[in-house]
């Protein structure tokens, strides 16, 4: 489901695939709900080794807090029993 949405999260772990032109970063992002209930959202970026190329999205590590703003592909929820 395509969603516009702004959110905050804190990085708490991340993993490095370095490839020859490219490395990936997957993180995991914590956020806190309004029903004060956590939430992990999986952060996936490709990010090129020219230093020539402009970075978009900045290098994440564990314990960033970053800001998303735009729009997203959601996955229904596998918790969610109806």
């Amino acid at each position: 489901m395509p969603a516009k949405l702004t959110f905050i999260c804190i990085i708490h772990s991340v993993s490095k695939k370095d490839f020859l032109d490219y490395v990936i970063r997957e993180a995991i992002g914590i956020i806190r709900r309004e029903d004060n209930e956590s939430m992990d959202v999986r952060i996936t970026a490709f990010f090129l080794k020219s230093s020539l190329i402009p970075k978009w999205v900045p290098i994440f590590i564990p314990e960033n807090m970053l800001r998303f703003t735009g729009k997203y592909t959601l996955d229904e929820n596998p918790l969610m029993i109806s």
